[in-house]
């Protein structure tokens, strides 16, 4: 025999490590769910279960609190409830449930206990007459486990404390008790009887009257007062005598009066109370009416005193998308809003900090309930914020609606400048209008004039900047020119510029601005100047720049070439802890002009200076900036901040008194882009300005997802990506949203909300062959981004090799 040995090296330390296991309940074959026990024996339920680590064991009972009836005992192995002197209540579904990290289980088991049953459902009546009343009544809830054979009717007067037996037999829910003494109050019961005995009895918690008047009304409430009436409310009687409620008889008396006086008759469930005394005490009461005559009255709950409530005014501007109403001059705009407010309240208009009246272009009109402005023939004037002010004894509120009249363009801004002049051309220079009529500036028209004649020769209908050249004059002649402005809605009146000769100046420009520092690094300076405000009447050709360091007096050039083309340079090989000054002088055909003013003392740093967005809502932006670095020779005091949209060129003074280094930006249009520029400012002057880089979206929710595509699909899935939003709304992304729909419908379902780093999902459990149409949402804390859709259907089926990306960006 050959025997073979295999050892096995054991590992120095062995850690033991619990077996984990969802629960699980034993059941024997001798196990019952259902459970059926007599009045008054008990009842024991066992289970045993197993898991590890050890289940935790829970019984429960719907609408129960098992700790009052049941004795529960629990061991790490089996669990039992006990109940002693079972009665009907105890009947139902007892739910046993373990559950330990691994899982969970449960079980039920149905007890019936055999009893007399419960009490029938609430009584109501109905057919009430002078001798007769007719019972209705739901079954038992609990029926004691037995059919219930039949209900046990009795009745008693209000004044006697015993019950008389009306009917044993009753076999239905309902039942007429008859023989009843007229205007007595009597109480009534009923039981319900199965084989093991009758149960508890329902009752009336009020008697009722047999007698042919109906009830009286039921809760007479005090709905609304003013300083001269009331308004009443009620809710029918309970029962109408046997014949219809044809109306109602309202009565009043001042408080501390014995002597009720009518106040009103009505068919109706309210009424309106008039002529009453301001500041008075009334007590109020209210009789139904049949063809027997009246019922007993049913008075209000309190005595009210007369006069108008106080309730603060207020208005509702739901109806009216984002407080903002846009109309084309010369057409009408309306203001409608509803109002309220007690007292009704004093209504005034205003448009900005005027106070508006009627006139006959604008018309007010006022009711309790709302008001209306309406103004006819719009100017651009009325362009603005409208302020509706609502005033009472209780308060006083405002509200806002912006109105943007849009129409043709204010003139250019002046003076329109005129340079480089020269015998067969000229520059015009001029600014955008302050006013744009609401709508983007979409071209300049350029006329000019001969001295002698009235006639206005076109130049140019396209100009798109603010500047431009005019050739083909002739030598020697005098010139005006004219600038208009144009948008979408009209031209503009024009503005008008001096006169000037076209001919050859004789003269040198005057210099360039100081030389202002751009950028700077450890051995580097960026320098830029404005050019000359006169250039001599010929085009500047150049400029000289020279510089020299601290301590000397000698002045040389840092560029090679004889000038330099453009108004910047950049200023190399420089040392650090070393400090420069320098001055510019510009060049035309007539020669080179004087130095500019030196520039202040400058050492080369790496410089860092930003202009940052912190936060941006659907109004505003705020930014922030860090101090400059290069300060010039003097610490910056004050900062000047200034915006445009991103559709125009000029920028727009936004404050010019700023001490700190971040500013909020208010009143901007929500949905539209602007830039953001700061410029510092010592003692010396107003520094080089730092622009965000990009422009911002004033907008709480992100721009939709970018470049939507399908890069996949199989019989049953579809491959979706996409790119994310150009901008974020203002707070970082939370996340994306999927949505699907079947071709053909409008029915979007969402498929599911993804991380915001995730660019790419399979959209899982398509139907073969069928078509789907897909978009994506970008999600931030503010909301939920406008959908990026894919335009066409696409075929839930398989592919041959990979699919064509395409791309969908509609």
């Amino acid at each position: 025999h050959l025997i073979l040995c295999l050892i096995c090296e054991v590992p120095a330390s062995v850690q033991t490590v619990d077996r984990l296991s969802a629960p699980e309940i034993d059941i024997d074959a001798n196990f019952k769910q259902t459970h059926i026990v007599r009045a008054g024996a008990s009842i024991r339920l066992f289970i045993a279960f197993s898991g590890r680590p050890v289940p935790t064991a829970v019984w429960s009972k719907a609408d129960a609190n098992l700790s009052l009836r049941a004795d529960i005992q629990t061991t790490d192995s089996f669990s039992t409830l006990t109940v002693e002197e079972c009665n009907r209540n105890d009947a139902g579904k007892y739910v046993f449930t373990v559950e330990n990290n691994s899982g969970s289980k449960s079980i039920t088991f149905t007890v019936k206990v055999l009893d007399t049953p419960g009490p029938p459902g609430p009584i109501t009546f109905k057919d009430v007459t002078r001798g007769s009343i007719t019972l209705m009544w739901d079954a038992p809830v609990l029926d004691g486990g037995s059919r219930i054979h039949h209900y046990i009717v009795e009745k008693r007067e209000a004044s006697r404390r015993s019950w008389q037996v009306v009917s044993s037999k009753c076999t239905r829910q309902i039942f007429k008790v008859t023989d009843l003494a007229e205007g007595v109050p009597y109480y009534y019961r009923v039981s319900a009887e199965n084989e093991y005995g009758v149960g508890e009895p329902c009752e009336l918690t009020e008697p009722v009257v047999a007698t042919e008047e109906p009830a009286p009304p039921k809760r007479l409430d005090i709905v609304d007062t003013t300083k001269s009436s009331v308004v009443l409310a009620w809710l029918k009687p309970d029962h109408d005598g046997g014949s219809r409620v044809t109306g109602y008889l309202l009565e009043m008396k001042q408080k501390g009066s014995d002597s009720w006086i009518e106040a009103g008759q009505t068919k109706q469930l309210t009424f309106t109370v008039e002529g009453l005394v301001e500041n008075t005490e009334y007590e109020f009461r209210v009789k139904a009416k049949n063809d027997a005559g009246y019922s007993q009255p049913r008075e209000a709950f309190s005595s009210v005193i007369i006069k108008e409530p106080q309730i603060e005014p207020t208005a509702d501007l739901s109806e009216i998308s984002r407080q903002l109403i846009t109309c084309k001059a010369g057409s009408t705009f309306t203001i409608d809003i509803p109002i309220s407010g007690r007292p009704a309240p004093k209504v005034t208009w205003k448009l900005e900090e005027m106070r508006l009246k009627e006139t006959e272009r604008v018309t007010i009109k006022t009711t309790k309930d709302r008001t209306t402005l309406t103004v006819k023939d719009s100017m651009r004037g009325d362009s603005g914020k409208y302020y509706l002010t609502l005033e009472n004894t209780a308060g006083v509120k405002t509200f806002t609606v912006t109105v943007v009249v849009i129409g043709r363009p204010g003139p250019v801004t002046g003076p329109i400048e005129i340079s480089s002049v020269s015998a067969e051309s000229c520059v015009l220079t001029w600014k955008e209008p302050e006013d744009n009529g609401g709508s983007d500036i979409t071209n300049y028209i350029v006329e000019k004039r001969e001295s002698g004649t009235t006639a206005w020769q076109l130049v140019n209908s396209s100009v798109k900047r603010t500047q431009i050249k005019v050739t083909h004059l002739t030598k020697y002649q005098e010139y005006s020119f004219r600038v208009s402005s144009e948008n979408r809605f009209g031209v503009s009146k024009p503005l008008e510029s001096k006169t000037i000769v076209a001919e050859h100046p004789f003269d040198t420009p005057a210099p360039p601005s100081a030389p202002r520092v751009v950028d700077t690094t450890k051995h580097s300076i960026s320098l830029a100047w404005s050019k000359p405000t006169y250039d001599g009447g010929a085009d500047i050709l150049g400029y000289v720049l020279e510089m020299k360091e601290e301590g000397t007096e000698q002045w040389y050039r840092p560029h090679t070439t004889a000038t330099l083309r453009n108004a910047e340079f950049t200023v190399t090989g420089l040392k650090t802890a070393q400090k420069y000054q320098f001055r510019v002088a510009a060049t035309n055909v007539n020669g080179m002009s004087e130095f500019s003013e030196s520039s202040a003392e400058i050492e080369p740093v790496e410089r860092i200076a930003a202009v940052r967005i912190k936060e941006v809502s659907k109004d505003s932006v705020t930014l922030t900036w860090d101090i400059p670095t290069i300060d010039g020779g003097a610490p910056v005091n004050n900062y000047i901040i200034e915006k445009r949209e991103a559709s125009m060129r000029a920028y727009k003074t936004v404050t010019i008194k700023c001490s700190k280094t971040f500013y909020r930006v208010t009143g901007l249009l929500e949905g539209a882009l602007y830039y953001f520029r700061v410029l510092p400012e010592n003692i010396y002057g107003i520094g080089e300005a730092c622009e965000t880089s990009d422009a911002v979206l004033v907008s709480d929710v992100p721009m939709v997802p970018q470049k939507l595509e399908v890069i996949d699909t199989t019989k049953s899935t579809v491959t979706l990506a996409w790119e994310k939003p150009s901008h974020d709304g203002g707070s970082r992304l939370t996340g994306y949203v999927i949505e699907a729909s079947k071709a053909g419908t409008e029915r979007w379902l969402k498929v599911v909300t993804l991380k915001p780093t995730v660019y790419e999902h399979t959209i899982i459990s398509l139907n073969e062959g069928e078509q789907y149409l897909f978009r994506v949402r970008a999600q931030n804390q503010k909301g939920v981004s406008e959908p990026r859709e894919i335009v066409t259907a696409v075929t839930v089926q398989d592919q041959k090799g990979r699919y064509l990306r395409l791309k969908i960006t509609g």
